[in-house]
């Protein structure tokens, strides 16, 4: 039984002929940009957690979680906005 396999083009690197494989409509992916780690969600989750807590308990407690909660959201995304632009 023949291999079909290897007449199907594949992506460059895979083949010994980066050309053929180019040609037949491959394209070399682009290596993935990964941001830079951050607290800030964990920040956020803190927030959203003594925000609940609050609820149950006490004012203060929600209030601490409403600030901690608009802090890191305000944060991350400024954050994000600034990874972009540069």
């Amino acid at each position: 039984m023949p291999n079909h396999s290897e007449n199907q083009p594949g992506p460059a690197g895979f083949s010994g002929e980066n050309e053929k494989a180019n040609l037949a409509g491959w394209n070399i992916p682009k290596p993935a940009i990964i941001p830079p780690p951050t607290y800030w969600p964990f920040v956020l989750s803190l927030g959203a957690t003594l925000l609940g807590l609050g609820v149950l308990t006490s004012n203060i407690i929600s209030g601490a979680g409403a600030v901690l909660f608009i802090l890191a959201i305000a944060k991350w995304v400024g954050e994000l906005c600034r990874d972009n632009r540069g």
